[in-house]
């Protein structure tokens, strides 16, 4: 690959092995080397700007979860050397909560959760990356409400609205990924749950936001009407859609997405609050067939829950 290191031997090997060396390594100086120094990181809670602040947020996690791992289950990517690499990078974190942090006094319980992070790449650096950590998850692990964390946390920021950035617009034609990417957008924006029987197989492993998982049809379908009756008036869009397609292994969708709502009923986030919301996620899914046989959804609920209780409700 065009001024990456010889070593890496493809994106994915890139992606696989910065990860490695930056925190089983003990090496978050090497941020400065991979991330580029004008890099964004954006959030659910907050976007970091800068290697240093990179680095910075690194150092707080190591100490709050000193023997972390990020064991890397798939890196979905697409690009070349003259447009560009996106990858988006599914994690599964093996931790102990062994020091005081964000997640308040150190409790010594062991913890596993999910991110996905995607990562606009070029010549060895990463510019810009979009990163969805399962708080939530972490929060119940040791034995926190979210909802309480989120009541102590404070306010946090809402992500801005999708800018036309080099890589948003970059979405796959292909009858695979149009046809899961429709199947939220039916479900978000038109409440057509039966979109949920025609894409996914009735088998299908899902794993949910806040550490929760489910099986088939009825599972995605009760996870979407949580989040349905809770933001009634829900706005989606999908900001970025890839496939993936290897020998010998399923297809691969990673699609990002954003949703803009009000929180006017009552669903997964309790009384409507009437506050206005705005989050982003990513979602990997294989298809088989043309089927959704398996997905990953990475919400940060916790920031959810931070603008329900510490956002501006809509002007009058």
């Amino acid at each position: 690959m065009r001024g990456f290191d010889p070593d890496f031997e493809d994106l994915p090997d890139y992606i696989l092995k910065i990860t490695a060396r930056i925190w089983e390594g003990r090496r978050p100086d090497l941020i400065r080397r991979y991330y580029a120094p004008d890099c964004v990181v954006r959030a659910p809670a907050g976007d970091m700007r800068g290697a240093e602040a990179v680095v910075a947020n690194t150092l707080e996690t190591m100490h709050e979860f000193p023997d972390r791992r990020l064991l890397g289950e798939d890196v979905v990517w697409a690009g070349d050397d003259d447009a560009g690499y996106y990858s988006s990078h599914r994690i599964l974190s093996t931790m102990r909560h062994d020091g005081d942090g964000r997640f308040g006094p150190a409790t010594g319980k062991p913890v596993r959760a999910r991110t996905i992070a995607d990562c606009v790449v070029r010549e060895n650096r990463i510019h810009t990356e979009w990163m969805v950590r399962d708080r939530a998850a972490v929060a119940r692990r040791i034995g926190l409400c979210p909802r309480e964390l989120a009541t102590r946390l404070g306010p946090c920021p809402q992500p801005e609205p999708p800018a036309p950035e080099r890589w948003r617009g970059i979405v796959d034609k292909s009858e695979c990924a149009t046809g899961y990417a429709d199947c939220w957008r039916y479900a978000w924006n038109e409440k057509r749950l039966s979109a949920v029987a025609e894409t996914y197989h009735e088998a299908a492993a899902l794993a949910l936001p806040g550490g929760a998982s489910a099986v088939g049809r009825a599972g995605i379908d009760r996870f979407l009407l949580g989040y349905l009756a809770a933001f009634p008036d829900a706005e989606f869009a999908v900001d970025h859609l890839i496939v993936r397609r290897d020998p010998d292994r399923p297809a691969r969708i990673a699609m990002r997405w954003s949703v803009a709502a009000t929180h006017g009923g009552r669903g997964a986030f309790g009384e409507p609050a009437g506050k206005t919301v705005r989050f982003f996620g990513i979602s990997h899914a294989h298809a088989v067939g043309g089927k959704i046989v398996a997905e990953w959804i990475l919400i940060d609920e916790l920031a959810v829950w931070q603008q329900i209780l510490h956002g501006d409700a809509p002007e009058a």
